[in-house]
């Protein structure tokens, strides 16, 4: 598999530099600090989590755990060639997985979980979990709530807590989440008196809508224009096939669709896109940037990972940005996570398991500035809010230096009002659709669409291989 990291849905990597700056500018107005609680623990047990790449937020909850657990030992297994270093100060690392790590970390997963070994706490981020709930191999993490008295459910975001339940049953539990929207410049809809029903919005509406936009620019032909920028080929695909994921494979069926209709249509709107030069090929997030803040860009596939992502995107569109649903979704509202923890059904430590992931979601932990993403658990959302709001205005707004060409462009980020804070609180209530994947399915994809975008296979045959290679994989 390529090094490159076409893997990774492009919407994540949008806003990656702005996401960063903006974390490391707040997160380092406050110290991360976890009390001494007393705790009655267990001797000499262990505990072992599988991930890709420990971030600092598992590694503050590894250390409150063995606080609170004397006598119990908690090993993170990092499957990565780029380990977290140890924390220092109050700063904060936030990194893209390497698609090679991800790869030997599902190959890894896999080989364990069939042979009855492995860890007692697995990361589920791009593993097929739906294969491992038929074959026994997960706890149903459901029955381990209702069972438990002190653990208060309604805490919770019950809407996305219901799309993430396999044949009616949940066996992964996510820390945080964020909501996959289409980010739009605003002002440039509005002067081509463009209106858009993002509840019933189609990808050929996209296309009719950008084309529109960017004729009505062209400035005598020399406007550079793009209806989407940060991505090539395969990034383009990628994306566009994780949005729609759950049309193309049904796992409980195991059943592949690709050879039908919206695949095709798939497939012709990538390629329609890259040849038509409306999509910007440049992955470097400093071009992305520096087309928006010149109004020359006019859709980003983002994930809004809370108050902190509707400001950052906010930034890249001047401040005139527009929030929509993806495309091709009938209204629904899609959600990813990138810290689904399940447990193995052979862990003889399922208990001290369960343990830690409460932990990991409580009220203590989710108020952590090392948390990325918006928090599973509902209860501590007003309090981050607030944690935002009062440094920004005690301060006059953060100060930020984002790259516009070859001059770096200062803004100026000032607190989300109580508007925005509503705007986001009910994604956070709506979302209902969960949009996840299965690395080894999207691997497929991109090695058999590299001789479509050539012009050597043609989509219909595509399609076909794709569907070969999904349907037996499924099946095995």
């Amino acid at each position: 598999m390529t090094k490159n990291r076409t893997e990774v849905v492009f919407g994540k990597k949008i806003l990656c530099l702005t996401l960063t700056l903006v974390l490391v500018l707040f997160l380092g107005l406050f110290t991360v600090g976890c009390g001494n609680s007393q705790a009655t623990g267990e001797e000499n047990e262990s505990l072992t989590i599988s991930v890709v790449t420990k971030d600092m937020y598992l590694d503050t909850a590894v250390k409150k755990f063995e606080d609170l657990h004397p006598g119990v030992s908690v090993e993170v297994k990092e499957y990565t060639s780029n380990p977290l270093p140890p924390a220092s100060g109050n700063g904060v690392m936030i990194r893209t997985e390497d698609p090679s790590d991800i790869e030997k970390y599902v190959t890894a997963m896999n080989t364990q979980l069939m042979s009855g070994q492995g860890s007692d706490i697995i990361l589920l981020n791009n593993l097929p979990y739906e294969t491992y709930a038929d074959k026994n191999l997960l706890v149903n993490i459901d029955q381990m709530m209702q069972s438990d008295q002190s653990f208060d459910s309604s805490k919770y975001y019950q809407n996305v807590l219901e799309a993430l339940k396999y044949k009616g049953n949940l066996y992964g539990l996510p820390v945080s989440f964020s909501i996959d929207m289409m980010a739009a410049d605003k002002t440039l809809l509005e002067n081509s008196q463009v209106e858009i029903d993002d509840n019933t919005w189609s990808w050929n509406d996209f296309v009719t809508t950008a084309e529109k936009v960017i004729m009505d620019n062209k400035n005598g032909g020399t406007q550079e224009m793009y209806a989407l920028a940060g991505m090539d080929e395969k990034m383009l695909i990628t994306s566009l096939v994780k949005e729609n994921f759950s049309k193309l494979v049904d796992p409980e069926r195991k059943i592949a669709h690709f050879t039908e209709k919206e695949f095709l249509d798939i497939l012709n709107l990538s390629k329609y896109l890259i040849d038509n030069k409306m999509v910007n090929t440049d992955t470097t997030q400093n071009k992305m940037m520096e087309l928006a803040s010149r109004g020359n860009l006019i859709f980003n596939v983002t994930s809004m990972r809370g108050f902190m992502g509707l400001q950052a995107a906010k930034m890249t569109f001047n401040g005139e940005v527009q929030f929509l649903k993806t495309p091709g979704n009938e209204g629904n509202l899609f959600f990813s996570t990138d810290s689904m923890y399940g447990i193995s059904n052979k862990s003889a430590n399922k208990e001290l398991a369960w343990e830690f992931l409460k932990l990991l979601v409580s009220d203590e932990m989710m108020t952590q500035r090392t948390l990325m993403g918006m928090p599973i658990n509902k209860s501590v959302v007003p309090q981050i809010a607030q944690d935002i709001i009062q440094p920004l205005q005690k301060s006059g707004g953060g100060i930020i230096k984002v790259a516009n060409g070859s001059q770096a462009q200062t803004i100026t980020m000032q607190p989300p009002t109580q508007e925005e804070i509503d705007f986001v609180e009910n994604l956070l209530n709506k979302a209902n659709r969960y949009n996840g994947t299965n690395q080894k399915i999207i691997s497929i994809v991109q090695e058999e669409t590299t001789a479509f975008f050539t012009g050597q296979k043609t989509a219909e045959m595509t399609a076909r291989l794709i569907q070969d290679r999904v349907s037996t994989y499924l099946n095995e």
